[in-house]
């Protein structure tokens, strides 16, 4: 079975890149996927996925002893993995991690050989931002799309709470998706002044597992899982 890697990245922070990579640990049942915080500025996925324990939880950071970040310890951090149990990888990037890694593509390495040298399908996970972030999220999604080409499969995710007052930027997005041939999809869609969706951006900081929700927010988070995170 050939190891599937998933990077969930966006240059502009407060995205929700994190959330993404929280509902996705939900989502993943199989004992055999790791999840990986490359986010050395703020560690938010560290702190909300401890419920995975040790064995499926890494924290890495990028940075080297300058306070420089190197992007080849991705590299060397991932073949350190090739021996492990782990069939499908998720890294959550931080907004630097994120900026530094068209360049690791376009000039370190040739990254689809290098998928190939691993025995690995890399999949990436982009996270667009409304309101505000939607230029800059938009800007990140256009480098990446020139630097990987059509090599490599590309989700655009939307989270769908920053949208909510920007109706017609979300349809700027759906179409532009549409109109290159992106796989578009839409995520926590979760209010904030309503009770379940309170309660659940309440566990969602706290790092609960799906267990620890009461009934209605459980069910609800179930519904978000099996509609968005179950056929990607």
């Amino acid at each position: 079975m050939r190891r599937k890697f998933n990077l969930i990245l966006q240059a502009k922070g407060g995205v929700g890149k994190s959330l993404h990579t929280y509902l996705r640990a939900l989502s993943e049942k199989d004992k055999t996927s790791l999840f990986v915080d490359l986010d050395s500025s703020t560690q938010t996925s560290t702190r909300q996925l401890a419920f995975l324990g040790d064995e499926r939880l890494e924290t890495v950071s990028l940075i080297d002893n300058r306070d420089m970040l190197v992007r080849d310890i991705f590299v060397g951090y991932i073949e350190s993995l090739m021996e492990a149990p782990y069939n499908e990888i998720y890294f959550d990037f931080g907004a630097p991690e994120s900026e530094q890694f068209p360049a690791l593509i376009s000039r370190d390495l040739d990254f689809e050989e290098w998928c190939e040298e691993v025995d690995a399908e890399a999949i990436f996970h982009i996270v667009i931002g409304g309101g505000g972030a939607y230029r800059p999220s938009v800007e990140y999604l256009q480098k990446m799309i020139e630097v990987l080409g059509d090599k490599f499969r590309i989700l655009v995710w939307e989270n769908v709470f920053s949208f909510r007052q920007f109706p017609k930027l979300s349809d700027e997005l759906a179409a532009n998706c549409a109109a290159l041939g992106l796989e578009h999809v839409r995520f926590g869609d979760f209010e904030a002044n309503s009770l379940l969706g309170s309660q659940i951006l309440d566990g969602i900081r706290k790092g609960f597992p799906l267990e620890s929700y009461g009934p209605g927010a459980r069910l609800r988070l179930k519904k978000e899982i099996r509609e968005n995170f179950c056929h990607d």
